[in-house]
C-alpha cells in the first residue's frame, strides 16, 4: 500500500513539474510573441532599430543588446547617414564582409546560447562590465547572412546550451524578415525623394521636409531661412556646350552647394537649374555668410567636359528669414508660401542687379 502511495506521489510530482514547465513555456512564448508582434508593427528602419536595441533590453530584462549588420556595398552606412540614425553607442555595428559571421556562426541554422570568451564579449557588448551568458542569433535570409542579434545577461544561467532555443530561433527569423523589409522600404523611399541627376532631394521631398521645418521652427521659436540658388545663364551653357555639359554643371553645382551647407540644412533641386535650401535655426547674417561661401566656391569652380573643354559658371542667391513670434501661427502653409516667394524674389533681384551675387529681403509677418 505504501509503495502504491509513494508511486502516486511521484507521478503527481512529475505531472505537476510537467504542468509547471508547460505553463512557464507558454508564458515565455507569449513574451516572445508580444515582442515579435511589436517588431512586425514597425513602419520605419529607425523605429525597428530603436525597438531592437533599446526596447528589447527592457522587454527581456537584459544587460545589453547589440546588432551587427552585413553591409557589403556600404549602402546601409549611407542609408543610416541619410536617415540621421546613430550607431547607438556602438551597439549597432556594420561589417563589410561575411568573415565575422562565418566565424561567429559556423552553423547559421542554430542560435548560440552560453558564455563568450572575453574578446568576443568585448566586441559584441562594448562597455559591458560583466557578462554571465549570451544568446547569439544569426540573421539569415534566403540562405545568406544579413547580420547577427546578440542578447547579453549578467546571469550565467539565463542562456545555456541545454535550454530550448526554439523561441529564440523564431525571433531571429522575425528580426531578419523585419530588417530586410524596413531596409528595402527605406531605400525605395530615399529613391523616391532624390533627384536622380544631382543626387540631392527632389521637389516632392522638399514639400514634406519644408512643412516639418516650419512646424519645428514655430515650436522652438527658432529662425528659419529659405535660400534660392540659381545658375546664371544656364541656357547659354546648354546652347554652347550641349545638354550633357549642362548636366555636368548641375551635378557640380549641387555638390559644391552641399559642401558649403551645414549638416542640418536641406538642399533640393527645385526645378531646372534652380536649387532651394532650408536653413533651420539660421538668422539672416549667418545665412549671408553661407550664401557668400556658396557664391565664391561656385565662381572658382571649373567644369571639364568630355571633350576637355572648360566651363565656368556663377550663381545668384536670394534669401529671406522667418522669425516666429512666439505664438501659434494660424496658417503655417501660408507662411511657407510667402517665405518661398520672398526668397525667390530676392534671387531675381540678385539677377537684375548683375548676377553672381547674393540678395536678402526681409520677410513680412503680415
Amino acid at each position: 500500500m505504501m509503495d502504491l502511495e509513494r508511486e502516486n506521489h511521484r507521478l503527481q510530482s512529475t505531472v505537476n513539474n510537467l504542468m509547471a514547465r508547460i505553463e512557464e513555456n507558454q508564458k515565455i512564448q507569449q513574451h516572445y510573441h508580444q515582442f515579435e508582434f511589436e517588431l512586425l508593427a514597425c513602419t520605419s528602419l529607425a523605429e525597428l532599430l530603436e525597438h531592437l536595441l533599446l526596447d528589447a533590453r527592457r522587454h527581456f530584462d537584459l544587460a545589453a543588446v547589440s546588432l551587427v549588420l552585413l553591409d557589403r556595398d556600404y549602402s546601409l552606412r549611407d542609408l543610416l547617414r541619410k536617415l540621421d540614425i546613430s550607431l547607438f553607442d556602438n551597439h549597432l555595428q556594420l561589417r563589410h564582409n561575411e568573415e565575422f559571421f562565418k566565424s561567429m556562426y559556423p552553423h547559421p541554422e542554430r542560435v548560440k546560447l552560453g558564455g563568450l570568451d572575453l574578446m568576443t564579449a568585448s566586441r559584441l557588448f562594448p562597455g559591458l562590465a560583466q557578462l554571465g551568458s549570451a544568446a547569439c542569433l544569426p540573421l539569415v535570409r534566403q540562405g545568406r547572412f544579413i547580420g547577427g542579434l546578440h542578447f547579453g545577461s549578467v546571469s550565467a544561467t539565463r542562456f545555456t546550451p541545454d535550454k530550448a532555443a526554439d523561441f529564440v530561433f523564431h525571433l531571429a527569423s522575425i528580426v531578419a524578415l523585419c530588417l530586410e523589409s524596413c531596409v528595402g522600404r527605406e531605400h525605395l523611399r530615399q529613391q523616391g525623394q532624390v533627384d536622380m541627376l544631382t543626387q540631392v532631394k527632389n521637389r516632392r521631398s522638399f514639400e514634406l521636409d519644408f512643412a516639418k521645418e516650419l512646424e519645428r521652427a514655430e515650436r522652438g521659436d527658432d529662425p528659419l531661412t529659405c535660400m534660392f540658388v540659381d545658375i546664371d545663364h544656364f541656357k547659354r551653357v546648354n546652347d554652347s556646350f550641349g545638354h550633357q555639359a549642362g548636366d555636368l554643371c548641375l551635378k557640380a553645382v549641387a555638390q559644391q552647394v552641399s559642401k558649403q551647407l551645414r549638416k542640418t540644412d536641406l538642399l533640393t533641386r527645385y526645378g531646372g537649374e534652380e536649387f532651394v535650401s532650408i536653413l533651420p535655426r539660421c538668422q539672416a547674417p549667418q545665412a549671408e555668410i553661407i550664401a557668400e561661401r556658396i557664391r565664391q566656391s561656385v565662381d572658382q569652380m571649373r567644369i571639364t567636359t568630355e571633350d576637355r573643354r572648360s566651363i565656368a559658371v556663377t550663381v545668384s542667391v536670394g534669401m529671406s528669414t522667418w522669425q516666429p513670434l512666439g505664438e501659434r501661427t494660424p496658417d503655417l502653409g501660408d507662411v511657407g508660401k510667402r517665405l518661398l516667394a520672398r526668397a525667390d524674389e530676392a534671387m531675381y533681384t540678385a539677377k537684375r542687379d548683375g548676377r553672381n551675387r547674393i540678395c536678402t529681403l526681409a520677410f513680412s509677418q503680415s
